[in-house]
């Protein structure tokens, strides 16, 4: 079986990905993966066929920055539009990039002859080239497909039909018409909005190392709490630096939000790990309980934390969930501050009131001093060790592909 692989976004995109598209591989079936130049990287390395095709984070916002590069106010359409994140993801995923990412796969796809196409969850020109193609396709787990709306999405994704010489589509959910995937169970779905239940599969845990002894070393009986932030906050500062404010003006930025949390820990009765994804921590007095990293084996430190502090990524969310580690939620944008109400709403994490330092380290102590968020964190983890493997997945997208 040939199978197309389509995925943008961020990292965390990618790590969701990967492990579907390495059981495929496994298995015996070709895969090729169209991405984007930032992604390509990830997939390279074990995929022979890469395709950098797909347009990036700061690409899809196009339109938008240059209305905020040449000093103009956004036209009250598009304003009312971002007033929600449905609104923002639906504009966003279906804005003329969608257009240009067709044409750009279609010739290779239709020379690649895929039996399947999987696609990430927020990506949608790929459901236009199935339709022109004629195969079948699912969507895998993504948190920007999560609040992605499949009735506001509609009517502008029919748009980019009729520029790639497609008819219309009449039903919503036309976007899932060979079902999702994801890792969570049906009863802990992300979802925000009425979508077809998925194939719900055990995503496998990346093997990390043990506790490192400079950590293990310091923990004197002290819970141990990991925060990280995503890979996108570096990027995102990167593009704040050049003037593209690609960010909430009303909000922090992830420089601020990253001291936010580092003087939040240090005020918290913990042995602490922030990992900043490579972003520099400037003017933040040291702390002796805390460590600062630019990057951690962020699995290996879960089976030991008791708390996780998180910008509410999809990822890093389903990775404590396994783990069965209670979480705080300091949402920076997209679908994060929906992530952490649904861990509000599952009993196994609280988003920060405010994401100033002390709401930060009042979410943490109020956590951290109550059992049950751990009762019922240990109850979600059995239910993601109860899902299917790998092996049932891949039978799955065979018998789809063979359909």
């Amino acid at each position: 079986m040939r199978v197309l692989v389509t995925v943008t976004g961020s990292a965390g995109h990618a790590n969701s990905m990967l492990p579907i598209a390495r059981a495929l591989a496994a298995a015996g079936h070709e895969i090729l993966v169209v991405t984007t130049e930032q992604l390509a990287p990830r997939f390279a390395g074990e995929f022979p066929g890469v395709r950098p095709l797909l347009p990036g984070l700061l690409e899809k916002f196009a339109p938008v920055l240059e209305i905020l590069r040449s000093g103009g106010e956004p036209p009250p359409e598009l304003l009312a539009q971002f007033a929600d994140i449905a609104g923002q993801m639906a504009w966003v995923d279906t804005a003329p990039h969608v257009t240009t990412a067709v044409r750009a796969v279609l010739p290779v796809a239709k020379e690649f002859g895929p039996d399947l196409i999987v696609r990430d969850g927020a990506e949608l020109a790929a459901c236009l080239v199935a339709e022109a193609l004629g195969v079948p396709f699912v969507s895998a787990p993504s948190g920007d497909g999560n609040v992605l709306d499949p009735v506001r999405v509609l009517g502008p994704l029919n748009e980019r039909r009729a520029e790639a010489g497609l008819p219309p589509q009449q039903d919503p959910q036309s976007i899932y018409r060979h079902g999702r995937i994801d890792c969570v169970p049906a009863a802990y779905s992300f979802a925000a909005f009425e979508v077809p239940p998925a194939f719900c599969y055990r995503q496998p845990v990346a093997t990390g190392g043990g506790l490192p002894a400079d950590i293990a070393d310091r923990l004197a009986g002290r819970p141990l709490v990991l925060a990280t932030v995503g890979s996108e906050f570096a990027i995102t500062e990167e593009a704040m630096d050049a003037g593209l404010g690609v960010t909430d003006a009303h909000g922090p930025t992830p420089a601020e939000a990253v001291r936010a949390i580092a003087s939040a820990l240090a005020a918290t009765d913990c042995l602490a790990v922030l990992s900043t994804g490579g972003l520099a921590l400037d003017g933040f007095a040291a702390a002796d309980n805390l460590l600062v990293r630019d990057w951690v084996d962020q699995p290996a430190l879960l089976r030991h934390a008791e708390l996780f502090v998180t910008h509410g990524g999809y990822n890093g969310i389903r990775e404590a969930m396994a783990e069965g580690v209670p979480m705080v939620v300091v949402p920076q944008d997209g679908e994060q501050e929906h992530n952490g109400r649904r861990l509000h709403d599952f009993g196994i994490g609280e988003p920060a009131a405010t994401p100033g330092a002390e709401a930060i380290a009042a979410a943490c102590r109020g956590v951290l001093a109550d059992t049950r968020y751990r009762e019922r964190a240990a109850a979600v983890r059995g239910a993601m060790r109860a899902l299917p493997g790998t092996a049932e997945l891949v039978a799955h997208l065979e018998s789809l592909g063979a359909g």
